[in-house]
């Protein structure tokens, strides 16, 4: 049977986490770098050189020094820290934040042994927000975001308690959200929200364009509904690329940030225009006089 290395990359899609799921993350990968490291240092033998307290000194140093994890918190300031200890992992709710999160069990056992361990994960959050409006993206590309977990190791025990490590500290998986922020969504809402939007635009602005274009040229009638039209996509624009700062797509729910706040106006927004649109549209067929005359003949 092969023993080569395997590695895994997992992308969690939309996913939020906690500061506390975060620090007991940190205590969990630990605590699995560690058995990993008795399963090695269980393998080591006392060179002929050494002796036998020079090599319990080697093991003891091992055990705190290479078979370990290091996290480095980045924050909104561009300050960053680097620890083991779950402890250090804070912020202020009301100054700087957290932007981004990456924990590796490889610098500590590089730094003292050499080289690579044979087995290692990489893990990074990303909770940076993107820009509102980015002209450096395409509307239809997916988010930016590089949240990821890799994982290398000859054992399966390895492979599979890191990864479970990390699923069972995610504190929700949103599937709705990790919709919108997928390639190509932008264009199947065009055809589905934008373009019946801009057309329900003209039909409400027709009796403003008829009262004051309708004995002009056709040609200018016509210009009139296309810029109502065109507004209407540019709204439909702005709406989805607001929905998708609102809702970001990784999140680390304890921190009190601009999209937070702002979830509370894109509810409003969305609340009033499905009721303006239900009025208009609904409003015929369900309005309660006419439930009252059918019900009172």
């Amino acid at each position: 049977m092969s023993n080569k290395p395997t590695q895994k990359l997992i992308n969690y899609g939309s996913v939020s986490f906690s500061l506390v799921g975060l620090k007991a993350l940190m205590s969990d990968l630990n605590a699995i770098v560690s058995e990993q490291g008795e399963i090695e240092l269980a393998q080591t033998k006392k060179r002929d050189d050494q002796t036998q307290e020079d090599h319990e000194e080697f093991l003891a140093r091992a055990r705190t020094d290479i078979f370990k994890i290091l996290a480095t918190v980045n924050y909104s300031d561009g300050s960053s820290v680097h620890t083991s200890d779950p402890v250090d992992i804070e912020f202020d709710a009301e100054g700087h934040l957290i932007e981004s999160f990456y924990v590796s069990n490889v610098t500590p056992y590089k730094q003292n042994v050499g080289f690579d361990p044979s087995h290692y994960f990489h893990l990074f959050l990303d909770f940076s927000q993107p820009p509102l409006l980015d002209a450096a993206q395409l509307i239809s590309s997916p988010t930016a975001n590089n949240t990821h977990l890799d994982i290398r190791g000859r054992r399966a025990g390895w492979r599979t308690a890191i990864e479970e490590a990390v699923s069972k500290r995610i504190k929700k998986r949103r599937h709705i959200r990790n919709l919108f922020h997928k390639g190509f969504i932008y264009d199947f809402g065009l055809l589905l929200m934008g373009l019946p939007a801009s057309i329900y635009a003209c039909w409400y602005a027709s009796p403003f364009i008829q009262k004051h274009f309708g004995n002009a040229n056709a040609v200018v009638t016509s210009a009139a509904y296309l810029y109502v039209g065109f507004c209407a996509l540019w709204f439909y624009r702005l709406l989805f690329s607001y929905t998708k700062w609102a809702f970001p797509l990784v999140e680390l729910t304890d921190q009190d940030t601009r999209p937070k706040f702002h979830r509370k106006i894109w509810w409003t927004i969305v609340t009033v225009l499905a009721g303006k649109l239900f009025w208009d549209l609904g409003d015929p067929y369900v309005s309660l006089p006419l439930w009252w005359k059918a019900l009172n003949p």
